[in-house]
């Protein structure tokens, strides 16, 4: 058990979850349906911080934002690129059943000897080694207001969303603006111009310079022992958690991972892969372990599984105790039928 201290008193729990985001919260409402003992702790008054300042211009780049087991997100907004209030809206209801402290800041996670710890924090803004970056306006403090750089030569520092999403604001309004990556080398201010020094082209000068760099995880309570679960998207995040939350399930509640069964045959085999790879994750993998006349396909876990069949997005390795057997890179079904039928030693089916 650990212990989290509360105005003076010390309340028990098991799993404690650290930050109420989307990793937090699918985290929460997972173990909140198997019953286990858990508590959400959030460093802020109210859940989907991260959300509520990013993106700046407050339009999302996809409206795949549903969490598993909650209200489908299309309830909320029907638009291809929905705003990112209408998410804080829907994790606000996502968060109300579950057990969540808010107000409350973990700064040391081994103060709470904790058995089982979930960091779930999220990304911070970042910025890269870049001389002279400290003269340049941040993504998180630009004013999104376009009228503001009217007439002005803006350098944007970025190649990503933010940059892409910052840029567009304002190019019906500055005068010019160029999004630059890494061959930005250097950032000199002159009185009330900079002067950027971009490979390839030489010294270009600015009126504003606005620093687009994207996100980092916080690492700061990455440890021993320490669950981290984190993603790109929500819907990497939803799926990682559900893996995390199985293989929690499986070592310490003797939950079996959830499997279905297959016809242990090449055509059957190849069948189901073709389906299933471009459905997987990045970073998880589906595992086909073959018994006598079936096979059993436990999808979406961790890619550090190494007996069976390990298909991922991109290939299907073959591994036997741990020994890497053969690997399949062309996953449609001929290829694949073929494959399975060398490894399984049995004809093709026609």
């Amino acid at each position: 058990m650990i212990g989290v201290e509360d105005a003076g008193r010390c309340v028990m729990v098991e799993y404690l979850v650290i930050g109420a985001g989307p990793a937090g919260l699918q985290m929460g409402g997972f173990l909140h349906r198997a019953g286990r003992d858990y508590l959400i702790v959030e460093s802020g008054p109210e859940p989907a911080s991260f959300f509520r300042t990013f993106p700046r211009h407050r339009v999302l780049s996809t409206d795949d934002n549903s969490l598993f087991e909650g209200v489908p997100f299309a309830r909320y907004s029907k638009r291809s690129f929905p705003s990112a209030d209408d998410l804080v809206r829907y994790l606000e209801d996502f968060a109300r059943p579950l057990n969540i402290r808010y107000g409350t800041t973990v700064t040391d996670v081994d103060a709470y000897q904790a058995r089982h710890v979930i960091v779930a924090t999220g990304q911070k803004p970042y910025l890269p080694r870049l001389s002279g970056i400290e003269h340049a306006e941040t993504y998180a403090t630009a004013s999104t207001d376009p009228t503001e750089y009217a007439g002005k030569r803006v350098l944007i520092v970025g190649r990503g969303p933010s940059a892409f999403e910052t840029a567009d604001n304002i190019s019906s309004t500055a005068r010019l603006t160029h999004t630059v990556g890494r061959a930005v080398q250097r950032i000199v201010k002159d009185g009330t111009e900079f002067v950027a020094t971009i490979d390839g082209t030489g010294e270009l000068r600015y009126d504003r310079v606005i620093a687009c760099t994207g996100f980092r995880r916080d690492t700061s309570l990455d440890g021993p022992g320490v669950h981290v679960l984190s993603g790109d998207s929500i819907k990497a995040i939803r799926h990682a958690a559900r893996a995390l939350h199985r293989s929690l399930e499986a070592e310490h509640h003797g939950v079996p991972w959830p499997h279905r069964r297959l016809r242990n045959r090449p055509d059957a085999l190849a069948a189901t892969i073709a389906t299933r790879a471009s459905e997987i994750p990045d970073g998880l993998a589906d595992v086909v372990v073959t018994q006598g006349q079936h096979a059993l396909l436990y999808d979406e876990m961790p890619t550090t599984e190494r007996n069976g069949f390990v298909v991922t997005r991109t290939q299907v390795r073959h591994y036997r105790r741990n020994e890497l057997l053969a690997v399949e890179r062309r996953l449609h079904r001929k290829p694949l039928e073929r494959f399975f039928s060398e490894q399984l030693a049995v004809p093709c089916i026609s």
